[in-house]
């Protein structure tokens, strides 16, 4: 489990525990980790776990002038792993704005691609790095190992990755227009946007005539994409599920239009999180 340890100041951490909910002494000689990453506040977001064994976490680290991309891998045993940047740890900056990491997927090739958003006073944009795995940017990804995409020049944010078994990254999230949003996009391997996505690589759906944010995704056998996250419906909000064709339109056999809401508990209903069972279900 990753998050936040708050001390003087905010500090990746991780936490590993045996199958029976103990501790897991074996992973740093009590089962907890905190880790440093730039000497001030450090926000972990997201935690992978590669083929051997090795935990990459995401999130955001503040270098003194503002925030950046922060990325940590460790070793099983709770080391930092230095053959990772030399050190274990990797900023990374666009332009000398703010990025802030959310979401992380790890390529059958052993790259990691982290998403985010990269903002400053006015606007935000969709944020994709990709690195190699020792660390360094991989510059066959649009040159420099990073891609910015926007959709109407407002505040666009990226929240949750998932590489296709075609290499093609899609990243959901949410467009701020005359309403909030589900957004996708869609890149080649190679950091440009796939125009066999709905046109121009970019998607943006309407769930629920309000407020929508698209915050988790994941590809179906089928090459579906299923996306989760909120929606307003009645002034509430309510979990959100949407479903899109390979294409990037949407799935009409999903519920007759491709969208689905629920309204949990009579509240308000967070969906932050989606999986797919091995028989195809949703979670």
């Amino acid at each position: 489990v990753a998050g936040v340890f708050q001390g003087n100041t905010q500090d990746f951490t991780l936490v590993r525990y045996n199958l029976d909910g103990t501790l897991d002494t074996s992973f740093d000689g009590d089962g907890k980790v905190v880790t440093d990453v730039a000497g001030r506040d450090d926000i972990a977001r997201v935690v992978a776990l590669q083929a051997d064994g090795k935990i990459i976490v995401a999130g955001r680290a503040h270098n003194g002038d503002n925030w950046d991309f922060a990325l940590v891998r460790y070793n099983p045993d709770g080391s930092l792993d230095i053959s990772f940047d030399e050190d274990g740890k990797v900023l990374t900056d666009y332009s000398g704005c703010n990025e802030i990491g959310y979401g992380i997927d790890i390529q059958v090739d052993g790259k990691i691609v982290v998403v985010g958003i990269t903002m400053d006073a006015d606007a935000s944009d969709f944020a994709v790095a990709r690195y190699n795995p020792d660390g360094s940017l991989d510059t066959t990804f649009d040159g420099d190992g990073r891609v910015a995409t926007d959709f109407i020049g407002t505040i666009d944010q990226g929240y949750a990755a998932v590489v296709q078994d075609d290499g093609k990254i899609v990243v959901v999230g949410n467009s701020v227009g005359t309403t909030v949003d589900f957004a996708l996009v869609r890149y080649n391997s190679n950091g440009s946007l796939d125009t066999t996505f709905d046109g121009d690589g970019r998607v943006v759906t309407d769930v629920a005539g309000s407020v929508d944010r698209g915050v988790s995704i994941a590809q179906q056998t089928d090459g579906k994409l299923v996306a989760a996250g909120i929606a307003v419906v009645d002034n509430s909000d309510d979990f959100a599920v949407v479903r899109y064709n390979p294409d990037g339109t949407l799935d009409s056999s999903f519920d007759d239009d491709g969208v689905v809401t629920t309204d949990v508990i009579g509240g308000a209903d967070y969906g932050r999180s989606i999986t797919l069972q091995p028989d195809g279900k949703i979670v």
